[in-house]
């Protein structure tokens, strides 16, 4: 839950986890369905005054959720991913209310952000990226993405005790600090622990290539390399 393309992110890379783990799972991203009748709104689309915006995300959202059923019902696979912002409090019991009813539990994952660096970071791939803003000037893009995560954060209400009942992890600014609540079984825990250690900016991996030394058994120890390093 975060207006920023990093929970996407987050999103395709738990998915291809699973995978790794024999796991069937699916992402079902809000903002593909909204983009059926909406490619490319303004910050104003996602103002909460307007009722022609809010009609059309909520469509966009039953949609999905709708098509999520579907693909459990097919039984097509074990975890589905609803990618979207679900900001406040009556979206997120409104998803508990509908998977509840269809018997499938829920996990929720916040993203919260405040650290600016890891904000500018995220608009400069959106101006790249979004194809919410594909053909559009760069800075332009910029500031209307701006706008856009001010127009969510005048209704944004963040997971607390209130909504206790709920599963769910939180983190902040990407991983420097987390908090879960009700993890119930050994898949939560798996999918939780993958976020925890979870890397979405680009950093630098160093590696090493050691030769052989003369005191090779003496892990501690310094020692001059051996001729036969010199060789290869």
């Amino acid at each position: 839950m975060t207006p920023l393309p990093m929970l996407t992110d987050m999103s395709n890379i738990v998915v291809r986890y699973l995978g790794w783990l024999s796991i069937s799972a699916k992402t079902f991203n809000v903002g593909q369905y909204r983009r059926t009748n909406t490619p490319s709104p303004t910050a104003e689309f996602f103002d909460q005054g307007n009722t022609e915006g809010e009609r059309l995300r909520r469509a966009a959202a039953e949609d999905a959720v709708n098509d999520m059923m579907k693909w459990f019902r097919a039984k097509k696979g074990s975890i589905a991913i609803l990618d979207a912002t679900n900001s406040t409090k009556a979206r997120r019991r409104w998803i508990q209310d509908r998977c509840q009813q269809e018997g499938i539990e829920t996990l929720f994952v916040e993203s919260k952000c405040d650290d600016q660096a890891i904000i500018w970071a995220n608009i400069v791939d959106v101006k790249t990226t979004s194809p919410d803003y594909a053909g559009q000037d760069p800075e332009e893009a910029a500031t209307d993405f701006m706008n856009r995560i001010q127009n969510y954060e005048k209704v944004y209400q963040t997971i607390d005790e209130d909504e206790s009942d709920l599963t769910y992890v939180k983190l902040i600014n990407v991983g420097s600090q987390t908090i879960i609540n009700r993890i119930q079984d050994y898949l939560q825990s798996r999918v939780v622990y993958f976020l925890m250690n979870l890397h979405i900016r680009p950093r630098s991996i160093w590696m090493s290539r050691v030769s052989l030394s003369r005191m090779h058994y003496h892990v501690h120890n310094y020692s001059s390399l051996s001729p036969l390093s010199f060789s290869n």
